[in-house]
């Protein structure tokens, strides 16, 4: 087991990382999500020791230095662009020494990639795969990956995605995925953890947070002026025509009655998704953004 206790860190005077604390296991995958600039990559980088902690620090129960068990790639497009697959293998071998070589090839050649062409030649799905090769082939027990699907068409995405799964079952990988894709990771992800103003907000299995967030996406037929109740407690997620999907956050009894006793000419409740929990998580932003007046939003 991966245990991350308290982890702080500052940059340029701004507390970034702010006592983050929680444990991974292999044979998972976890999704880390938060909005741009809340300190994802961050805390990859103090995960893998390319940072060095404030306070706080990583530990393992199967190894002396923790750190030898991660694989993390950062930033990758700044020094792979100028090698081919095949010299990558033996540049990250140097980092992991556990990296199986003959592996690495056999799994890229099985992905109809070439080994031999200049990373900056092929196409971002092709180098986002030969990237996820190198770290499943790397034997790291925990694998970060920062957007690892960001970009992909449907076919690679896919691809990724096996991938990662069968490392998971067959390997006893522990992944971490950051990603602003909830609804992916509704379908790969055993857990999600979303990240909020460097803490962690929440900390939950899929479908689990969905029964107990007290968050409810309504789709209501309207005519004329909008109900009170949902220009104080819902947020508009669509509208057309009459027609809109309002999500509520804080939903309870008394908010039920409240959109039951509204002029709405139809109600119908529709199923919450972890979209729907990252948007009540951060409901005040929207809200501020609503709040602007036009011409300075």
């Amino acid at each position: 087991m991966l245990k991350i206790e308290n982890l702080t860190k500052k940059l340029e005077n701004k507390l970034v990382i702010d006592h983050v604390t929680f444990s991974m296991q292999t044979g998972q995958i976890v999704g880390l999500v938060g909005r741009n600039g809340v300190g994802k990559t961050t805390l990859f980088r103090l995960l893998s020791g390319e940072y060095l902690s404030d306070s706080g620090g990583v530990s393992s129960d199967d190894a002396e230095n923790a750190r030898t068990q991660i694989f993390y790639l950062d930033a990758p497009d700044n020094f792979t662009n100028a090698y081919s697959a095949a010299q990558l293998a033996r540049i990250f071998k140097v980092s992991y020494p556990k990296l199986d070589v003959e592996w690495f090839e056999s799994l890229v050649k099985t992905n109809n990639l070439p080994l031999h062409k200049k990373m900056s030649s092929l196409s971002k799905g092709q180098r986002g795969l030969i990237l996820v090769i190198a770290a499943i082939t790397s034997k790291a027990r925990y694998i970060f990956l920062d957007e690892p699907l960001d970009g992909l068409d449907l076919i690679v995405r896919d691809q990724v995605t096996q991938m990662l799964i069968s490392a998971v079952s067959d390997n006893q990988t522990g992944i971490m995925l950051a990603s602003h894709n909830l609804r992916e990771l509704d379908t790969i992800a055993d857990r999600i953890i979303l990240i909020k103003e460097g803490r962690i907000e929440k900390d939950y299995l899929p479908g689990e947070e969905l029964e107990t967030a007290n968050v409810a996406k309504m789709q209501m037929v309207i005519e004329g002026a909008l109900p009170k109740v949902v220009i104080e407690c819902g947020h508009i997620l669509e509208k057309r025509g009459h027609l809109y999907v309002v999500l509520f956050k804080d939903y309870d009894s008394k908010m039920a009655a409240r959109i039951k006793r509204s002029k709405a000419k139809y109600i119908e409740e529709l199923p919450v998704n972890s979209d729907d929990i990252f948007r009540a998580t951060f409901d005040e932003d929207y809200r501020l953004r609503q709040a602007m007046p036009k011409g300075r939003q």
